[in-house]
């Protein structure tokens, strides 16, 4: 997800913005006010998919090599190479709602170091109790 972004009104497209250095710039075109390019990146940022990979990879260093976004709401998780995927899943299955936004499902594919195997976590969308 640290591809740049292309902006589009309807078809038109009217550039590509881009993060360098913690700074949200337009990198194609220039027909995009400085304060629209801040507010698309900081909503950008407020994405579960923006967020999310780094928590995880923070969460369970001894665990997470890498977290790839698949899709707004899939991930695949590539553990270190002499993780237990199983020990893991134990940790993983509890703490993952707890970091997890709690209103939409999440897909999670978990994976050894070589990829030889795998299990798939998916975290339901909890009922907000405030409903």
């Amino acid at each position: 997800m640290e591809d740049p972004w292309l902006v589009l009104s309807g078809s038109n497209i009217l550039g590509v913005i881009d993060e360098v250095e913690k700074n949200w710039i337009q990198v194609v075109g220039n027909e995009i006010e400085e304060d629209a390019i801040k507010g698309m990146g900081l909503l950008i940022n407020l994405q579960q998919f923006s967020w999310l990979p780094s928590l995880l990879s923070k969460q369970w260093p001894d665990y997470v090599k890498e977290v790839i976004v698949k899709g707004k709401n899939r991930y695949e998780i590539i553990c270190q190479e002499d993780v237990c995927i199983k020990r893991f899943k134990q940790r993983f299955i509890p703490g993952i709602h707890a970091l997890a936004r709690r209103e939409e499902e999440l897909l999670f594919k978990v994976y050894s170091f070589n990829k030889s195997s795998f299990y798939e976590v998916t975290k339901a969308p909890a009922i907000d109790r405030f409903v």
